[in-house]
């Protein structure tokens, strides 16, 4: 009997053990996201107009999920470099994702740092790069964009007055 109670609760531990990991490598799963890049004006991209006649083009990137989609979508935009066709304006100084948090379908997103702005015409291209990237993830009710602790809309309206 205890050689039979002895081997029940090895075969119940082992099947524990395999079913965490079983959920472990899901978090790691893969999923095709888009992050957004801006095709200046003159260009012969397809894609929504922007800013100053400039087109948001989507690009389609098979990403790993480590945390969430919206944090993985987020991660590869910044990480995301400029082409001759298609620029990426979601960069900057000391730029990071400090923290994405999801919740109830709210998010709430950190940035750390300043996006480089150079014209007024930067401040719609990362405004939509941004906004685009985030709004794909129709289970959230609501995205907070926060940079340095300030709303991401009060960020751009500081930086859109050092251009009028």
């Amino acid at each position: 009997m205890n050689k039979l109670v002895n081997m029940i609760g090895l075969v119940v531990f082992f099947l524990i053990i395999a079913i965490g990991c079983s959920q472990s490598s899901d978090d790691n799963k893969e999923q095709k996201l888009n992050i957004y890049l801006i095709a200046l004006e003159g260009t012969e991209a397809q894609g929504k107009t922007v800013g100053c006649n400039d087109l948001l083009v989507p690009i389609e990137k098979e990403l790993k999920i480590t945390r969430s989609g919206l944090e993985s979508a987020l991660t590869a935009l910044m990480n995301e470099k400029s082409t001759e066709k298609l620029k990426n304006f979601v960069r900057g100084p000391g730029l990071i994702l400090a923290q994405v948090t999801v919740a109830n379908m709210v998010a709430d997103v950190y940035f750390k740092g300043d996006f480089d702005i150079s014209g007024a015409c930067d401040i719609p291209r990362i405004q939509e790069q941004v906004y685009s990237t985030v709004k794909q993830f129709p289970e959230l009710t609501r995205i907070n964009i926060f940079v340095n602790n300030v709303t991401f809309e009060r960020y751009l309206s500081v930086a859109q007055m050092s251009f009028e």
